[in-house]
């Protein structure tokens, strides 16, 4: 039972051990990757696999390049700095203002995660897997319940249809704020009008801030809202 806490290179036939750490890092990749998927983030499932792997294999061929010339280390490091520039693609500045950070980080430490895999660690690698998922989802609990919980309204937007081009600009303004396209109700109202009914989160400024933008459009003629006080 040594390989539980053991360097599976050492405990573990060679072909095995190489067959097996990236096969345990696409594990721990995916155990974190799909907390990132559910909440559509932009590095979902499959960025984390490729990712844990990705780091596992090339801290696997430094040690593999290793001799009395070369520095085990040289390419693991590489690993270090690289990972930072994909970290940085998912880090957009948009309407709700900075986004991405924590999915930075999670690759930044699903990286370290792989390297440990890649040194043979394959245990500890799926322990830390775990613990990443539960500080992801304990920060959603705390958060919801310090912060305090989405609650629903309803929104009626009344516009003037402008031959498609205003729902353009409204769609793009709700799928920036993330509301869901299955929850719109598109209808006629009266005066050449149209009438889209949604419901959106009014418990939190930061989720709330898209109506400013709506109210804006020159397109747009009246905003009724109707605070439900439903959580969702």
């Amino acid at each position: 039972m040594s390989w539980l806490s053991g360097d599976w290179h050492q405990e573990l036939p060679g072909i095995w051990s190489n067959i097996l750490l990236p096969i345990v890092a696409a594990i721990c990749g995916a155990t974190v990757g799909i907390e990132r998927q559910k909440k559509e983030k932009s590095a979902g499932l499959r960025t984390m696999m490729l990712v844990a792997v990705g780091s596992a294999v090339f801290t696997m061929l430094s040690s593999a390049v290793a001799g009395p010339h070369n520095d085990p280390g040289r390419i693991a490091a590489q690993i270090v700095a690289g990972i930072g520039f994909l970290g940085a693609g998912a880090i957009l500045r948009g309407p709700m203002g900075v986004q991405g950070l924590t999915t930075a980080a999670t690759i930044w430490a699903l990286a370290a995660i792989g390297m440990v895999v890649g040194a043979g660690y394959g245990i500890a690698g799926l322990a830390l897997s775990v613990l990443i998922l539960g500080l992801l989802l304990g920060a959603d609990i705390v958060e919801k319940r310090y912060i305090g919980p989405c609650r629903s309204a309803r929104c009626a937007l009344r516009f003037e249809p402008m031959g498609g081009k205003a729902m353009v600009k409204i769609d793009e303004i709700l799928n920036d704020y993330h509301i869901p396209s299955d929850a719109r109700r598109l209808s006629d109202a009266a005066g050449d009008l149209q009438q889209l009914e949604f419901s959106y989160c009014h418990a939190h400024k930061h989720h709330r801030e898209f109506l400013t933008h709506l109210a804006v459009l020159p397109e747009v003629r009246e905003i009724l809202r109707s605070e439900s006080g439903c959580p969702v």
